[in-house]
């Protein structure tokens, strides 16, 4: 058999192979490259469309952005003309602040409540000066008229309301006048709920421990307080059981009370004289009207009461009319009558 003759395969030299797969790849990647250019395009094309659109839907609005670039001197003057606005808004607060509040508190006053007087120190002689306690009540909500009230003499007495809006502030600042501080502790009247006593009140269907939380809270809330005296209050004083509750905080308190006499069957002397707690009561209302010729006949009641028994105590209100009565009352007085701290008058009932 004759020989097969081999066949020989045809070889592509490996330079043509190479230059064959770098055009494949050179191809794929001008593809890539116009589908690249072909996006980037499609994107201009479509914010270019949505600009359009929006200048036309929101005309004006780059105009207003160009309104808010100020100068460096305008941005001083936006920044004063603010500070001007709230300066107006904080005192037309105030202003309401002090309307509210003076519809807000009410006073309560009885015709027949108990006049019977604490036994006080007798008279020392002839040579005894009569002695008057002027506690103002409702402190909280005027600084001005406080202030001014406390010029007037440093030993008149200032209840504070807790959780007044500056009844801390006010605190405060007698304090450092050397002004004697009470808590004037808002208590449930017999009108409640229409009449309401304020934050802080104390009220007859609270628990013994809910009760005595509040009355806690209430004396933390007023600084240097030395005594407590009602606001309010006239159901509540009414009840022995409450007003034990009350006393027995204000014996370790080392606190005393002055009960305003709102009610005609108080119970706060007869509670006073059981935990041995210092105590006083009111003799004279002043400013029952707020009338100067009213609180003049006021102010000399309670002159002829410290007459008749060595002392007397009154409660008053910062108003306005309160204050020009004791501002040309109180010179009058010079040897005469001698203005005392109310603490002064406070004894353990017998």
């Amino acid at each position: 058999m004759a020989a097969k003759k081999k066949v020989k395969k045809k070889t592509v030299p490996r330079t043509q192979t190479t230059r064959r797969k770098s055009k494949k790849k050179l191809v794929v990647f001008n593809e890539f490259k116009k589908i690249l250019v072909g996006i980037v395009v499609l994107i201009s094309v479509c914010l270019t469309v949505a600009m359009i659109a929006d200048l036309f839907f929101h005309p004006g609005r780059f105009e207003k952005k160009r309104e808010v670039v100020t100068k460096p001197s305008d941005k001083s003057k936006i920044k004063s003309s603010h500070e001007d606005s709230r300066k107006v808004k904080a005192k037309k607060a105030v202003a309401g602040l002090k309307e509210k509040s003076d519809k807000r508190i009410e006073y309560e006053v009885f015709e027949d409540v108990d006049h019977t007087t604490v036994k006080k120190p007798p008279p020392l002689g002839k040579d005894h000066v009569p002695q008057i306690a002027i506690i103002i009540d409702d402190i909280g909500y005027d600084k001005k008229i406080a202030l001014t009230l406390c010029d007037l003499n440093s030993n008149i007495t200032f209840s504070v309301l807790p959780f007044s809006p500056f009844g801390k502030v006010i605190s405060e600042k007698l304090h450092a006048k050397g002004s004697e501080l009470m808590l004037h502790l808002p208590m449930e009247p017999v009108e409640y709920p229409d009449i309401n006593p304020g934050p802080g009140a104390i009220l007859s269907g609270m628990s013994p421990d809910i009760l005595i939380d509040q009355l806690k809270r209430n004396i933390r809330d007023i600084p240097y307080i030395v005594g407590v005296n009602n606001h309010m209050g006239s159901k509540l004083t009414s009840h022995s059981d409450q007003m034990n509750q009350i006393f027995s905080i204000l014996r370790k308190e080392n606190l005393f009370f002055v009960d305003s006499m709102t009610a005609p069957k108080s119970q706060c002397k007869a509670s006073a004289r059981l935990l041995k707690l210092k105590f006083a009561q009111r003799d004279v209302f002043l400013d029952n009207s707020q009338n100067t010729a009213y609180i003049t006949g006021q102010f000399r009641k309670l002159i002829d009461q410290a007459k008749k028994h060595g002392s007397a105590i009154g409660i008053g209100h910062p108003y306005k009319a309160t204050l020009q009565t004791l501002s040309k009352e109180l010179p009058k007085l010079k040897n005469k009558v001698k203005i005392v701290r109310v603490s002064t008058l406070t004894a353990i009932p017998e």
